[in-house]
């Protein structure tokens, strides 16, 4: 150790000079009581979180404790509660049905039941479900001013092919409007059908050949189907001819 309280380290090497490291005490100390200094810290930070840790669990369980006799205790209220409006409208047979329908084994016998559901919803709603009105939806309508004539109909791959001749009943003025088509189901319910061209509109002076291929809605089948119905309307939608044409059973 060399003089004010710092090391020579001698460096010797074959076929070279001896070389000298001096160092100072305070920087020796230093190298390991570094690591030992962050070791303590280390372990110190882990010690607190874990009592911190520890600490939020006590208080959690204190929580869920606190918040279980809360509810209890707001039970506890409402049953007295109940019987205070009981015993506040002298009411005797409220009173009679409050003591009759105690009971020890049960701690909900003073909370009110339920009102029952229907057993069957699908029979409530069949039953409010309001009937087709046939007569309005076979009802032919004739204004004297369109009509339908050499109507034929053909049912294939799903699809409704329609041909039919519309006259102009008074040729003296131009007939304008449009063409809707629906089918009559056989229980009693009506389908509109959706042209996927301008088909249906016109604007004729004696008569128009219309044709159109019509897709059937989904799981709808040929047996299903009861009539055609085919309506003429006016610019302003009021119909001016309406009929149903029953078609034959393949």
């Amino acid at each position: 150790m060399a003089a004010g309280g710092k090391v020579d380290i001698l460096i010797l090497r074959d076929a070279a000079s001896v070389r000298r490291l001096r160092i100072s005490t305070g920087l020796m100390r230093a190298l390991w009581l570094g690591p030992l200094l962050l070791l303590l810290l280390l372990g110190a930070a882990v010690a607190v979180a874990y009592h911190l840790r520890q600490d939020n669990v006590v208080l959690a369980r204190r929580a869920l404790a606190m918040q279980g006799e809360l509810e209890a205790a707001g039970e506890r209220l409402m049953r007295l509660e109940n019987v205070e409006k009981v015993l506040r409208t002298r009411d005797v047979t409220e009173l009679e049905t409050l003591i009759g329908s105690y009971n020890a084994a049960d701690p909900g016998w003073w909370k009110p039941s339920k009102p029952e559901e229907p057993r069957d919803k699908g029979e409530a709603k069949e039953r409010e479900a309001p009937r087709p009105d046939l007569g309005r939806l076979l009802a032919r309508v004739d204004a004297n001013q369109a009509g339908v004539d050499n109507l034929r109909v053909r049912i294939e791959n799903k699809r409704l092919q329609l041909n039919f001749d519309l006259s102009n009943v008074t040729p003296q003025t131009n007939l304008v409007g449009r063409v809707e088509a629906g089918l009559v189901a056989n229980d009693a319910t009506f389908v509109p059908l959706r042209a996927e061209k301008d088909e249906f509109t016109f604007q004729i002076q004696r008569f128009k050949q219309i044709a159109a291929s019509l897709p059937l809605p989904a799981k709808f089948e040929a047996r299903d189907i009861y009539g055609l119905k085919l309506s003429v309307l006016d610019p302003s939608g009021k119909t001016v001819f309406s009929q149903v044409y029953p078609l034959p059973k393949d």
